[in-house]
């Protein structure tokens, strides 16, 4: 392939590969949260490890997966069209300052973690405890994490997302080494929990050495410097604070989500509802990470691409591409999830302490959020699309109103639907979200060509009404056969015959939904099957 026509990939095509990347992961983030189900359920322990690795893994989402890297990325840009040499300063200038930042915020949460946190919490003595030790712990992600997203950010800059992909699956493997070759050793829950804390820190560890040294054999090395008055400092702390404060309020909403959880939880024993709302919120993301991060990862460069070019005329064209092409991967997935919710949590969660009250009492939230997929991945896309424009202000305004738009309707809907209101809340505000983002684009005389999204996304409905009517056959009629006959003439667990359920639900549903899209000639199939034909010609 010539570089004219490499330059010409799409950022669809693109995300399809790293999209299958991300797949691997989270796949083996399933495999993960099986594990996870099966030796902890929805008790003290686990509640208390899903509170404790959530604010880690909220700053990680808010550096690593958002504003830091998208953020760094335009300055990086401008920096390499200087030369190669400013572009590997300026990386080791923001490294080496980051570093310090981060270093002080570890050591400050250290200190006043064991005044603020059991407040926070609620609950007995010995859970807050609890939470306040496994967080000192699992805090130190932070820095594995946001440094990691500076080398990845590098890479994706050229087009390289193979091993910056490589990141989740080796955290997913550092859980599975310890579920694997140290569980079986140990019997008390306090004593497996602690160990698994550990080597989820030491995959973080790990994570950093394998990006860094990805980056140095690209030939991109930074040169580490402690020079705070460098330029490029300033420019991307610029970018990145009203982007860290809009990011800041879908963080600090899924925390304030887990802290009405809690309050949830103390009131009505034994519901679960903390670990209850964590993994469905997996369950989504699984959908949401393969297709929005993929989509926002690739899209950036383009649109960047395209702008340095004086093309800007092109990127209504480029914004447009990814959402339909995103619309076409998340629309079947949130109806999927939807209509199998119950299944699909029996097929990866049933047994040992996951039961089925653990099940039910996931299964309205896991519905709620399903609803909102096709607005998380959106977001994603769109949010990436404002930062081309080095505009992180109107994604902040945008989600500082979905922030409490969220929290408001959750308080006056808790007490109806539980811990369902809190899915739901989040559902209606990242659908709102989408709504003013989208619409605020003409900010930039970007105007999305409506005529188009809706003829393309009309061409949709025959695969998604096909997929529908299967889906719904299969759940009412051919699922209820199937465990019965299953459980009588071959013995077959609860947790088996869902998961043989599923795949007798999800097979044909792929195809039905594929072949409908061929026919009614649908490009962003044609991308899809374009690839996999291409691959099976070459092997």
């Amino acid at each position: 392939m010539n570089q004219k026509s490499e330059a010409n990939v799409s950022s669809a095509k693109r995300s399809l590969a790293l999209s299958f990347y991300t797949f691997l992961s989270r796949i083996l983030g399933l495999v993960r949260d099986h594990f996870m189900a099966v030796s902890f359920g929805t008790g003290m322990v686990a509640s208390a490890f899903s509170v404790a690795y959530r604010l880690p893994n909220m700053f990680r989402n808010l550096l690593a997966e958002g504003t830091l890297s998208q953020s760094f990325m335009p300055i990086f840009s401008e920096y390499e069209a200087m030369g190669k040499e400013e572009a590997k300063v300026m990386a080791g200038t923001v490294l080496s300052f980051l570093f310090l930042c981060l270093s002080l915020f570890v050591a400050f949460f250290w200190l006043f973690a064991s005044d603020f946190l059991p407040a926070l919490v609620g609950g007995s003595r010995e859970y807050g405890e609890l939470v306040v030790e496994l967080s000192l712990v699992l805090f130190f992600l932070i820095m594995t994490a946001s440094l990691s997203s500076i080398f990845m950010s590098i890479s994706n800059s050229h087009h390289k997302y193979f091993v910056p992909s490589l990141s989740p699956i080796i955290l997913n493997f550092s859980y599975l080494i310890v579920f694997i070759f140290a569980f079986p050793f140990l019997k008390e829950l306090r004593e497996k929990v602690f160990i698994l804390a550990y080597g989820i820190v030491a995959g973080g560890v790990l994570q950093l050495i394998v990006q860094a040294v990805y980056v140095y054999k690209l030939g991109y090395g930074p040169v580490f410097k402690l020079n705070y008055k460098h330029p490029a400092i300033r420019k991307i702390f610029k970018l990145m604070l009203p982007a860290a404060l809009g990011g800041s309020f879908y963080q600090i909403g899924l925390l304030v989500d887990i802290f009405l959880a809690n309050y949830i939880q103390n009131a009505n024993p034994g519901l679960g509802a903390v670990v209850s709302l964590d993994y469905s919120q997996r369950l989504v993301q699984l959908p949401t990470g393969i297709i929005g991060v993929a989509l926002a990862t690739t899209i950036l460069p383009s649109l960047l691409k395209d702008l340095r070019a004086g093309e800007k005329e092109k990127v209504p064209k480029e914004i447009l591409d990814v959402l339909c092409f995103g619309l076409f991967l998340t629309l079947p997935a949130s109806i999927g999830l939807s209509i199998l919710g119950e299944t699909v949590l029996d097929a990866i969660y049933f047994g040992g302490k996951w039961d089925a009250i653990a099940t039910k009492t996931a299964y309205l939230p896991l519905v709620f959020y399903s609803f909102a997929i096709p607005f998380y991945s959106t977001n994603k896309v769109l949010v990436s699309s404002y930062y081309a424009f080095q505009d992180t202000k109107t994604p902040l305004r945008v989600q500082f109103v979905s922030f409490f738009t969220s929290i408001g309707m959750s308080l006056a809907l808790m007490a109806f639907l539980k811990h369902g209101a809190i899915a739901l809340s989040s559902a209606i505000a990242a659908s709102l979200t989408s709504v003013l983002l989208v619409f605020l684009l003409s900010r930039h005389s970007v105007s999305i060509p409506w005529k188009s999204l809706a003829f393309r996304v009309g061409k949709m409905i025959l695969p998604l009404v096909g997929l529908v009517l299967w889906l719904f056959l299969g759940e009412i009629f051919l699922k209820p056969f199937w465990m019965d006959w299953g459980k009588e003439n071959y013995g077959l667990g609860h947790a088996n015959l869902s998961r043989v359920s599923l795949v007798i639900s999800i097979g044909p549903a792929i195809v039905i939904y594929f072949l409908l899209a061929g026919i009614s000639r649908l490009s962003e199939a044609d991308i899809v099957l374009g690839k996999l034909l291409r691959k099976l010609r070459r092997s």
